[in-house]
């Protein structure tokens, strides 16, 4: 038990790993407690670290646990037959969308696409959400923010300062982005992962939406004041590598609260994996891997009609 509570350890930094020890076994003792046993034994330990780590430690659990299996799930890495056999999958999160004010035939939907690579399994997947919303009325639109000029906050601040008129003092694209956000009544982000959190786009885009929030018009000098006003909904597509499809949900929870601080209440989410291999998520063709799952494909769309319609008709 301690050489495992060691190998998980060593896959930390030294300097956070006496936290990490510190709750690993406090979780152990806790759940030696609840079965009863006075001992623990490898697999009872994995248990206790699973609630500490998330689940993209997942494939060091793997190694530790069954070398074997561990390297069975890296043939893809290699083999051509072991990466087309290789499972992909989307997860639709338990929808909370409701119907909405408007039909769908008057809902607008922006589609920002924080992926890199163009028509790839992220955007394809975003492309069946928007694809269902247009079917059922809906407008729609995809923006690209890989071939966008849109630079880094630089924190001058001005959008916090009283009376600041502009939304933003960076003058590049953000600014249209910012009146499309604004006019849409639904919004749809999509991004891979790539090491360990949402794409370098993603993050770039969000930190420049700070400036929709405000702190100088409520009398309480605590109320933040936000100029997006509710009312609008939105979808969060996460799309990575490793072929576990939890693996990233604290990632895609990071977004959706994200959004959700900028009054667009996500009411559908989308986990999609299995997106790495050999040929990095695309056939012999060049194209996207997830074309070949028609059956996941079909999740996007519905969850697609249920962000414009509110129910999946």
């Amino acid at each position: 038990v301690q050489a495992t509570l060691d190998a998980i350890l060593a896959r930390r930094a030294k300097l956070i790993q006496p936290r990490w020890r510190q709750k690993i076994l406090h979780l152990l003792s806790l759940e030696m407690y609840r079965r009863g046993v006075k001992t623990a034994d490898k697999a009872l330990l994995l248990t206790a670290a699973s609630f500490v780590t998330s689940a993209g430690f997942t494939p060091y659990f793997d190694r530790i646990e069954n070398i074997d299996r561990f390297k069975n799930t890296r043939a893809w890495k290699y083999d051509r037959d072991a990466y087309y056999a290789a499972p992909r999958e989307i997860y639709r999160w338990p929808s909370t969308a409701t119907k909405p004010d408007k039909p769908p035939a008057e809902m607008k939907v922006l589609a920002v696409s924080a992926s890199p690579r163009k028509d790839a399994n992220t955007e394809v997947i975003m492309l069946e959400a928007m694809r269902a919303a247009t079917d059922l009325g809906a407008s729609a639109e995809m923006l690209r923010i890989q071939k966008l000029k849109i630079g880094y906050c630089v924190g001058c601040r001005k959008c916090k300062q009283p009376g600041y008129q502009k939304l933003c003092s960076i003058d590049d694209d953000m600014t249209d982005i910012y009146a499309r956000i604004q006019d849409c009544d639904a919004m749809i982000i999509g991004f891979p992962v790539y090491t360990g959190r949402e794409s370098a786009q993603l993050s770039v885009f969000f930190d420049r939406l700070d400036c929709f929030r405000r702190f100088d018009a409520h009398e309480d000098r605590v109320t933040a004041t936000r100029l997006l006003k509710p009312g609008r909904r939105g979808m969060i597509i996460g799309t990575w590598g490793y072929q576990n499809v939890t693996t990233y949900d604290h990632v895609v929870e990071k977004m959706a609260t994200l959004m959700n601080g900028h009054r667009i209440e996500p009411v559908e989410a989308l986990s999609a994996s299995g997106f790495s291999g050999m040929l990095q998520g695309f056939d012999d063709d060049g194209k996207a891997m997830i074309r070949h799952y028609p059956e996941e494909l079909a999740k996007a769309y519905a969850a697609g009609r249920a962000l414009v319609a509110g129910c999946e008709t």
